[in-house]
């Protein structure tokens, strides 16, 4: 009976098994809406920096990027290299503040100089600080009044947090990396670390050899999740 109602399987599974409640909304979305694996393989091809470079395309001064971390992945590794690419100096027209006390000071500064000179600031961990991101809607409302540079680009990173004021993620793209469940997505996931254009052009033994690679790599993500007897 469940099979023909799929909603309530999905709740059915929220309260017995809720590590299973990503594989229960993606049958979900398959079955549910038209064309709907369109939505759950949307981003199977592409890597990290591809759906980034995606992203950064739809983003404007207006609207920040917004990453929710998870164990496992370096959105700040693939920020840096998106910049260095894009003609980016650190420290000088790419600002990377890490929020904690006595930060917020350090922040806005970052904030005006690019604002007025195009530049990208990314500010790290913003949860720590959910008080200053009120102030911080409100100067990103004064930027947008004022005109920012067109190359301005303001860039925030938290763990998941209920303490994020709901103007902020409303104006920000949002991107999570989730850690991939099963030996499908974990293989799919580290094919999908190199390029398509890598790929391509390797010839047919070094396309063996990546291949292996990959799928060893998943089998032993599955198998730590068993501690010491996955490895027996």
């Amino acid at each position: 009976a469940l099979d023909k109602n799929l909603f309530e399987k999905m709740l059915i599974v929220r309260c017995l098994r809720p590590d299973r409640m990503t594989s229960s909304l993606k049958n979900f979305i398959r079955s549910t809406l038209p064309d709907g694996d369109a939505y759950i393989e949307c981003d199977s091809t592409l890597n990290s920096l591809e759906i980034l470079e995606s992203s950064l395309t739809d983003s404007t001064p207006k609207t920040p990027i917004y990453f929710i971390l998870s164990a496992g992945s370096n959105v700040v590794a693939d920020l840096d290299r998106k910049a260095s690419a894009n003609g980016l100096e650190k420290g000088v027209s790419y600002h990377n503040v890490s929020m904690g006390q006595g930060q917020d000071v350090v922040a806005m500064s970052c904030l005006e100089t690019a604002h007025r000179n195009g530049h990208w600031v990314i500010l790290n961990n913003v949860h720590l600080m959910p008080n200053w991101l009120v102030e911080l809607e409100k100067k990103l409302d004064e930027y947008s009044s004022d005109g920012s540079h067109s190359k301005f680009r303001v860039f925030l990173t938290s763990d998941p947090s209920k303490s994020i004021p709901v103007g902020i993620l409303n104006r920000c793209i949002k991107l999570t990396n989730e850690p991939p469940t099963g030996l499908k997505a974990n293989l799919k996931r580290a094919w999908c670390f190199f390029s398509k254009e890598s790929i391509d052009d390797a010839d047919s033994k070094t396309k063996s050899i990546l291949f292996g690679l990959c799928h060893f790599h998943s089998i032993l993500m599955e198998r730590k999740q068993f501690g010491p007897m996955g490895f027996n």
